[in-house]
């Protein structure tokens, strides 16, 4: 199951301070096609965040909606998810919205999850739920383009896609595409509006070898391999990255004297957005 790569405190400690958040850009787009491109001060009543996490969207969400209801599957991500008023969170996956009533959903979103999902199934709770005429989906991801160093750039490509090549679950494709294969099932193509959003994270070496960690891969990874032979590799790749930034020569593998929060990088991070409005 998917949900067993995100459960540990370990791991969902490091996935709430590493997983980035999503631009305000994004949101825009999803009131505006809510609410017909209409200026307007009105907030949506009820969404629903499909694989919220530790709720990254869904508190960005709750800015523009009177109530969120936040699901994953993960019991670990929801027990430290981020609190929020008007924002409640269930342990439930985006193929059984039992607890919701039919018709009742003004916007739903699915942020970098949908490849996790049994597609028939969950699409057809989201038509069951989701209003008529009004009622949006909103699926989105990113895959990160690349590093601003060209050397760091090169190692990590090599670790991301050849090394970790054979941990990534069989559904991982699908995120490397941004969903296009996946746009012939989306439910309601009629209403189909999708865009590209280009932005850049600013961070430092040390959360960008955080959040690598985040990865179901390396979680795959480390449960194959175990503990000892995974911080190897993570020190490795940690290594060669910090030798890319800085002119000194770092002494080994474990030395410590790298400060890895001094080490500014930036990473392109391109998301694709698609709306559809419920026929």
């Amino acid at each position: 199951m998917s949900h067993e790569l995100y459960k540990g405190e370990d791991h969902t400690t490091k996935y709430r301070l590493y997983r980035p958040n999503y631009p305000t850009k994004l949101f825009d787009y999803i009131i505006d096609y809510y609410f017909n491109d209409k200026n307007t001060k009105e907030k949506i009543p009820l969404a629903l965040d499909i694989g919220c996490g530790n709720g990254q969207a869904t508190v960005d969400l709750s800015s523009y909606c009177e109530r969120v209801i936040g699901i994953d599957v993960s019991a670990d991500q929801i027990a430290n998810a981020i609190p929020k008023d008007n924002v409640e969170y269930r342990c439930y996956s985006g193929e059984n919205l039992s607890f919701l009533e039919s018709n009742s959903i003004d916007l739903i979103t699915i942020a970098t999850t949908l490849h996790w999902l049994d597609l028939d199934t969950c699409f057809e709770e989201i038509k069951r739920v989701l209003k008529p005429h009004t009622g949006v989906l909103a699926i989105w991801t990113y895959v990160f383009g690349s590093l601003d160093n060209p050397a760091a750039e090169a190692i990590y490509h090599e670790f991301h896609h050849h090394f970790l090549s054979p941990y990534w679950h069989p559904k991982q494709h699908l995120v490397h595409d941004y969903y296009e294969s996946l746009i012939p099932r989306f439910p309601y193509n009629s209403t189909l509006h999708q865009y590209t959003i280009e932005c850049s994270l600013e961070t430092t070496l040390k959360s960008f070898l955080g959040l690598i960690e985040t990865g179901s891969a390396c979680q795959t990874y480390r449960k194959q391999v175990g503990e000892q032979a995974y911080q190897d590799k993570l020190n490795t790749l940690r290594h060669q990255l910090s030798e890319c930034y800085i002119k000194t020569e770092v002494k080994n593998d474990n030395d410590d004297t790298v400060d890895l929060d001094s080490i500014k990088v930036t990473i392109a991070r391109p998301i694709r957005l698609y709306l559809m409005r419920k026929t």
